[in-house]
């Protein structure tokens, strides 16, 4: 990753664009460089490490004739865009990112979006034309915002940095802090903690010139299965090709780490990086298991599956000992330091998944994540079977589910089938809160129902929900899975505290070819009565061991174990240290203090496990504000 500043028009003043390079710079990196473009100017930075081809390149701000190009990005599938670039005359005139986006914008214009795949926000200023141009790839793995100033735009890779050019970092966006705080997350990511910067969503193309700004969708996932698919086992093995081949892709010079668990997402790109390798003869790379024990017991224990399939290969496990992980250690801190408040609890849980990757040599990290986004789908299989008239397939579906109760099958078999607006009517003639969609997330108690209304948090969360029509629901839900901006908001923050410690993360699962083949297929390869998953481990039958492709009777690598036992054990020095000081929280109107101290002294008193994440977003928040006091 690289940090990415850009301006057009009135130059801010001066000591507010040193304030916003020098975040950018702690952001991307050392090697550096701001280069003006005539109307405004236009910068790159970057750790050394990353100089090299296979990460982001040696160039910074690229100036060809008539375009500047500012690129956070590595590219694949180079040899198919190669061929398409020379059938229209042209070439990169270099073999880093910012050669490959110039020599695409120079054939395809704004069109270039659809040419590329990768893992990447660009800028582009065309001095020519007097337009600039940028984008983000279509599951957000890179960061950009942007922000009106005088006279024109700027973009950054850090929210921070931008509202630092606008003078107005004390500036806050309140609806965007109450809603980390309340659990109404699914629309994180199009808005920032900042009044007046907003995040270019993943899959959008932002365009600025003398005629104002365009922000537009360049990308969707396919909102249908194909009409007449290929079979299932046809289809596996069109599956395994692919999978070779973006796993292939996203490695990386030397040895690559795989975050590799128990279950069949991270275990099926390990097997098909090192079925990639054996059969691609001068291959010298190789791929290891970087992999966490849990203790007997604990629900995330996996540790027999994890050492079938590297022996399946003959690989070494370097194991990471979860007892010696810590959860929200050092949180206030983290806090103070972060552009917006630390998105994930699992931050120092994946920093330690970082540290081994390091320890065996590698600079890229490879992990599972997309398969549950595209491989599977929730029990909303039910309101599509009673739709059709498979009223024996709903049927035996909910009297398997029946122990989660009938509000869970309500929300999953129902709520999917009512017209437009009838929840809404419900609502009014009950007086009572009515699910309108199976995603909707419930808010936490302690944020005031007057705040909530106030600043629509509710309806900016089904607004995400709903824009986005598909053929069927169990379609919608796993279009929403790799769309919805939360998404790209806690994947884009985790990369960036990784590349803090060396090491760049990549999901080949999340690959757009991967996600456009897994939803052209049928429901039916994700979900089948009591099996998931079916197209992936099918995919993979060769090179998985079948003991850890085989149905499990439980559900496994569950890190609930351990979060509650890091929480017991670290969480009460962080409330005495909340507690010592009023809550800026509540002097903004975003929690009620009663009602949070009941729910952290139940925590305190040995109940409310299930409150562990619900505090913790509450204490992120806090500690983030604090950290601005202070800082």
């Amino acid at each position: 990753m690289s940090g990415i500043l850009a301006t057009r028009g009135a130059p801010p003043a001066p000591e507010r664009m040193r304030r916003a390079w020098t975040r950018v710079r702690e952001f991307g990196g050392e090697d550096a460089e701001l280069v003006p473009t005539g109307e405004g100017v236009l910068g790159v930075a970057r750790r050394a490490w990353q100089r090299s081809p296979d990460l982001a390149g040696s160039t910074g701000v690229l100036r060809e004739a008539g375009l500047l190009v500012a690129a956070d990005a590595t590219l694949y599938d180079l040899a198919r865009l190669r061929g398409d670039l020379a059938a229209r005359g042209d070439e990169p005139r270099g073999s880093d990112p910012a050669h490959w986006i110039a020599a695409a914008w120079r054939v395809w214009g704004e069109a270039l979006v659809d040419h590329l795949v990768g893992d990447f926000a660009f800028v582009v200023f065309d001095t020519e034309r007097r337009r600039l141009v940028a984008a983000r790839d279509p599951v957000g793995s890179r960061p950009l915002f942007h922000t009106r100033i005088e006279g024109g735009v700027a973009l950054a890779s850090s929210s921070r940095a931008l509202a630092l050019l606008r003078g107005s970092e004390s500036d806050l966006d309140l609806a965007d802090l109450g809603a980390q705080v309340a659990g109404t997350l699914l629309s994180m990511g199009t808005h920032t903690a900042y009044a007046g910067v907003e995040a270019l969503r993943p899959g959008f193309l932002f365009a600025h010139d003398e005629a104002g700004t365009a922000v537009r969708r360049y990308w969707s996932p396919p909102d249908a299965p194909d009409p007449a698919p290929l079979g299932l086992e046809e289809a596996a093995e069109e599956f395994g090709i692919l999978l070779r081949q973006v796993v292939r892709e996203r490695m990386g010079s030397g040895t690559t780490s795989v975050w590799m668990s128990g279950g069949w997402d991270s275990t099926a790109v390990f097997g098909a990086g090192r079925a990639a390798l054996a059969e691609t003869l001068g291959d010298d790379r190789d791929l290891r298991p970087v992999s966490i024990r849990y203790p007997d017991g604990d629900p995330g224990w996996e540790t027999p599956w994890i050492e079938a399939t590297a022996g399946r290969w003959g690989a070494p496990v370097e194991w990471i000992d979860s007892e010696r992980i810590p959860l929200v250690e050092g949180l206030p801190a983290r806090a103070g330091r972060s552009d917006e408040p630390p998105a994930h609890l699992y931050e120092l849980w994946n920093v330690e998944l970082a540290r081994g990757s390091r320890r065996v040599g590698a600079r890229v990290a490879l992990d599972g994540c997309g398969g549950d986004n595209l491989f599977q789908v929730s029990d909303v299989v039910m309101a599509d079977d009673l739709r059709a008239m498979r009223v024996g397939a709903a049927l035996r579906r909910a009297r398997a589910r029946r122990p989660l109760g009938w509000r869970y099958l309500v929300r999953h078999a129902l709520v999917p089938l009512l017209p437009a607006g009838a929840a809404k009517a419900i609502e009014g003639l009950s007086g009572r809160n009515v699910p309108r969609h199976h995603m909707e997330l419930a808010r936490v108690p302690w944020v005031p129902e007057r705040f909530v209304r106030e600043h629509g948090l509710r309806e900016r969360d089904l607004a995400v929900l709903e824009e986005l029509p598909a053929a069927s629901a169990a379609q919608a839900e796993n279009m929403l899975y790799v769309t919805v901006p939360a998404l790209a908001w806690g994947g884009s923050y985790m990369r960036g505290v990784l590349l803090r410690e060396g090491v760049v993360a990549r999901s080949p699962l999340l690959d757009p070819r991967v996600i456009d083949f897994a939803l052209r297929r049928p429901v039916s390869d994700r979900v089948a009565e009591s099996e998931t998953k079916m197209l992936l481990r099918r995919a993979v039958a060769e090179w998985v061991p079948p003991e850890v492709l085989a149905a499990r009777d439980r559900r496994t690598g569950v890190t609930s174990g351990f979060s509650a036992r890091r929480m017991r054990a670290e969480l009460p020095a962080l409330l005495d240290r909340l507690e010592a000081e009023p809550l800026r929280l509540a002097d903004l109107g975003i929690v009620e203090p009663r009602r949070f101290g009941e729910a952290v002294a139940v925590w305190r008193s040995g109940g409310g496990d299930h409150l562990r994440s619900d505090l913790f977003a509450a204490l992120r928040v806090e500690f983030w504000l604090r950290g601005r006091d202070h800082g």
